[in-house]
């Protein structure tokens, strides 16, 4: 009787547990993923140092607002720069015998360091190039201290930006 009594605590505590993780409200959906691949910063190559740190950036839209975020993550150091974009402008660029099909983003990134507080406003291009291998970017930022920031590599996701209010 005591073992039966033991393990119907034991059963009962896992479906609270699970039922519970079921409950968790969903506070923000992941647009696009952008591995990078490599990069620069100033024109000097950080590619070593980003493939280290396995860094990547998403775009992501807050559930509540409906306002749209990127971050910027060093997962093996987990740090992180993050913020909401806005002043979003668009342009598509049909592709032909000589160019892949492009869009190009251009966009106010206002964020916030997680390694040291500092807090600033960006200008940022995305460029997104559909290549018959998969879609790949480059992503130049541009801080309030006019350092160049660029990375490339491949995208996951449809950055489908219609949830974005202008």
């Amino acid at each position: 009787m005591k073992h039966f009594i033991m393990t119907l605590f034991v059963i009962c505590t896992t479906c609270s547990s699970i039922l519970q993780a079921q409950e968790k409200v969903k506070t923000h959906e992941i647009i696009a993923k952008f591995q990078i691949s490599d990069g620069t910063e100033n024109g000097l190559d950080i590619t070593p140092t980003l493939l280290e740190q396995n860094t990547y950036l998403v775009i992501y839209q807050d559930m509540a607002s409906k306002a749209i975020y990127m971050a910027n993550f060093w997962e093996k150091n987990n740090t992180q720069s993050y913020g909401f974009i806005y002043s979003m402008e668009e342009k598509h660029i049909k592709g032909d015998d000589k160019n892949y099909e492009t869009d190009l983003f251009y966009f106010q990134w206002g964020y916030i360091n997680t390694y040291d507080n500092k807090k600033g406003t960006a200008k940022v291009e995305l460029m997104k190039i559909y290549k018959l291998q998969g879609v790949y970017f480059k992503m130049t930022i541009i801080p309030e201290n006019l350092n160049v920031l660029v990375y490339r590599g491949f995208m996951k996701g449809t950055l489908d930006l219609t949830v974005y209010d202008k």
